[in-house]
């Protein structure tokens, strides 16, 4: 059970690695979900929407590699004493705090979009996939 009574299916990091794949595959349903919350009366925002950068540690066979730094936008709130954190890719205000709003108060709700996301994403990586394994590339 979530502090607010509901119950969440997914762990705190999978539900953010969701919500954070819902900004970029259903950014409409994200801010849909989060707009009659941020209207109650009983929301606090603890850390404002802000940039910040970070540096992914990718494991290859080669051991692990940096790449790049990338941006992230966070913002934290409480909802009805119900903490909430939201991480997306980029300079995204208006998604990072949908992202905290709906896990805040809505966890049931907010994992379902999750994982219609990540189920989207992982879709995505298996076509492109394929289409890399089927590139060739002729050497002279």
């Amino acid at each position: 059970m979530s502090t607010n009574g509901q119950r969440a299916s997914l762990s705190e990091e999978r539900r953010a690695e969701g919500l954070a794949a819902a900004a970029r595959t259903h950014r409409d349903d994200l801010l849909e979900l989060a707009e009659p919350i941020a209207a109650r009366t009983d929301v606090t925002v603890r850390v404002s929407p802000e940039p910040r950068t970070v540096l992914p540690v990718l494991e290859t066979p080669i051991g692990q590699q940096c790449l790049t730094e990338v941006v992230v936008t966070t913002a934290a709130v409480t909802v009805a004493d119900a903490p909430g954190w939201g991480c997306v890719l980029g300079w995204d205000p208006e998604a990072a705090l949908a992202a905290a709003l709906a896990e805040a108060a809505d966890p049931s709700t907010a994992d379902r979009l999750a994982e219609q996301a990540l189920r989207v994403e992982e879709r995505q990586r298996a076509v492109r996939a394929g289409q890399v394994r089927t590139t060739r590339m002729e050497v002279a």
